[in-house]
């Protein structure tokens, strides 16, 4: 297909195979303009790595909705720093800690650290072994699954419940209102992002969190021992930032429905992925059945090779130049930790899967730099104990021909999304262990 004119935010043609889009664009130089949106790909691996870093020239205001961002005012000259703050409240989901900068973001994120100690995750390891077993129960004795409706969506959920806290009647309630989700669609409007399943979500968050902090009010403190809880969210409530201020309510709750957001789906669809690779190569399957141990390996190429995350977006505050391409104040930027992790000139024959890759932790796949993926950690830990256990369970794992298709015809729908390389479903048949 003719590449010239395609538009990567709108253009659903794009969805099946964006690898080789990335390819014409790195074709023609690590950083490239595009003809839609005023907007200017990065696709070098080392340009992406200097744009991740540098907070300075390039802003991450627009993080979720990238190049369809639309700023509120007209950029004048080569410095609209203080204009994007001054504006921040009128640039769709600015709130969000993805998006914001400075302290702010440093703050926000001290909150979340909490959550992601390495004891912590260490505490959390039975319940993910727990709801690893319990899922694969549901559908063990039929021989077939839908690996993102029936296992990876409800892990993600069950998991990062788990890890908030959450009561055994929320976290199902949970599941159910995140069942079958797609963040950021192509083709949704500002009215249907905001009737995403996460407003609910984050309305029992408030709830909780609010609770928590009242009972933990001074004038409540005589009833402090019958009312509280002794939980993750009484933790949050009660947290503070390294300058001793509380966070507001809204930020706490904006903060747990965030891990819902990012957490969920991108997990969800990093296993249908690897699925996809264990389905159609039984010597991998093999090997990882034969050595436990390389299901790091694997998902270390995995994030590299087809990681969930596709795009994200930046936008050009100062005017500068990377990789040798003048980028004006305003300018929005793609920038794609894809079309990086498949760059030759780092990883060489890209195209190819390959667990003993030299240097094989050194994809983008969790960023660099302040906005590194602060779950990162568990994402791993999820992924890990997910492919553990249902190779485990489920014995000679293939691909289901009546979905797609027989050997050398295969076919697979993805989610008209830019921001996740996201299967609308992956069919596996096995034979049950």
């Amino acid at each position: 297909m003719s590449y010239e004119n395609a538009d990567w935010y709108t253009d659903v043609s794009l969805v099946e195979d964006p690898h080789a889009y990335f390819d014409y664009l790195r074709a023609q130089g690590p950083v490239v303009p595009l003809p839609h949106h005023g907007a200017v790909a990065v696709v070098g691996y080392d340009e992406t790595v200097q744009l991740m870093l540098d907070s300075e020239h390039f802003s991450e205001i627009n993080a979720v909705t990238g190049g369809l961002a639309k700023l509120p005012f007209t950029p004048e000259g080569d410095d609209i720093t203080e204009a994007l703050e001054a504006h921040r409240k009128e640039i769709p989901f600015a709130d969000q800690i993805v998006t914001e900068s400075g302290t702010r973001h440093a703050n926000l994120r001290s909150i979340l650290s909490r959550l992601f100690t390495p004891s912590r995750l260490k505490e959390l390891q039975p319940q993910l072994l727990a709801t690893a077993e319990g899922l694969i129960d549901e559908f063990h004795a039929d021989g077939k699954v839908n690996i993102v409706l029936q296992y990876g969506g409800p892990y993600g959920a069950l998991v990062i419940s788990d890890l908030l806290g959450l009561s055994d009647k929320t976290r199902q309630k949970v599941r159910g209102l995140l069942e079958g989700t797609l963040p950021v669609p192509m083709d949704a409007t500002p009215e249907d992002m905001m009737k995403n399943p996460l407003v609910p979500v984050g309305k029992d968050l408030f709830k909780l969190i609010a609770q928590r902090r009242m009972v933990n009010h001074p004038l409540l403190r005589p009833l402090h021992a019958l009312l509280a809880h002794e939980d993750i969210l009484n933790d949050l409530a009660t947290a503070t930032y390294p300058d001793g201020s509380k966070p507001t309510l809204v930020d706490l709750t904006g903060l747990a429905a965030f891990l819902f957001g990012a957490g969920q789906d991108t997990t969800n669809r990093l296993l249908a992925n690897g699925f996809k690779v264990i389905a159609t190569r039984p010597d991998i399957q093999a090997e990882l059945r034969g050595n436990p141990k390389r299901i790091e390996d694997f998902i270390e190429e995995l994030l590299r090779y087809d990681g969930s995350v596709k795009s994200a977006g930046r936008i050009c505050q100062k005017t500068t130049t990377l990789g040798g391409v003048e980028i004006k104040a305003g300018t929005p930027i793609l920038l794609s930790h894809m079309a990086a992790n498949r760059d030759p000139a780092r990883f060489p024959d890209p195209g190819s899967f390959n667990m003993d890759r030299p240097k094989i932790k050194e994809h983008l796949a969790f960023g660099r730099g302040a906005h590194t993926c602060i779950g990162a950690p568990l994402a791993r830990r999820e992924v890990a104990t997910s492919i553990e256990r249902l190779l485990a369970r489920m014995d000679n794992i293939r691909l289901s021909e009546e979905h797609h298709g027989s050997e050398g015809a295969r076919h697979f729908e993805y989610e008209p999304t830019y921001v996740l390389r996201a299967l609308k479903g992956l069919h596996l048949e096995f034979d049950p262990v």
